[in-house]
């Protein structure tokens, strides 16, 4: 399957973005999205996507069907999900993994298809095409499949637990130092 895919870039003049976030809906939210779900998904990738240093990818079958994207921008003082990250980090911490970073914001693959090593193939392909010298994601904290990817491909995690948005929704902050 995973020879079988093709992998090209996106953005907001995109025809497949509605696609794109029907896909991150049911990733992310469940079959039983609403239409506001959507429309929210839609709303933040489109914003996503004016961002500095945005870089989008789209994974899809034989048959031009999206099974799976991944994105990501420049990580910059002032972003609202920056400071959220920089709330939960010492100095140290900030200086080491939010100077010249690209924030990897998601990852998505379509159910019938994942553990083929698509995921991984879009994760590799995004990284590859970035000129920056960290990244920095999050991830739940029981979203054991995603962590055990991102550490077979070099991340470390940073902080557990962290009230990134709240209390109530703790992330773990993963980073990965980017070697070219």
């Amino acid at each position: 399957m995973i020879d079988n895919i093709i992998i090209i870039p996106f953005d907001k003049k995109n025809e497949d973005l509605h696609s794109i976030a029907a896909l991150y809906c049911k990733t992310f939210i469940g079959n039983t999205y609403t239409s506001l779900d959507f429309e929210s998904a839609v709303e933040n990738i489109n914003k996503h996507t004016s961002y500095n240093g945005f870089r989008g990818l789209m994974a899809k079958d034989k048959s031009g069907t999206l099974i799976g994207f991944t994105y990501g921008y420049t990580s910059l003082p002032g972003q609202f999900y920056r400071e959220k990250l920089a709330a939960q980090l010492t100095d140290k911490q900030q200086i080491e993994w939010l100077n010249n970073c690209f924030e990897f914001v998601e990852l998505a693959v379509e159910n019938k298809v994942k553990r083929m090593g698509i995921g991984g193939k879009l994760h590799d392909r995004l990284l590859s095409e970035i000129n920056h010298d960290t990244s920095v994601l999050t991830t739940s904290p029981e979203n054991n499949p995603a962590i055990n990817l991102y550490i077979s491909k070099g991340w470390e995690v940073i902080k557990e637990n962290a009230a990134v948005i709240s209390m109530g929704d703790v992330q773990v902050i993963m980073g990965k130092k980017i070697y070219r």
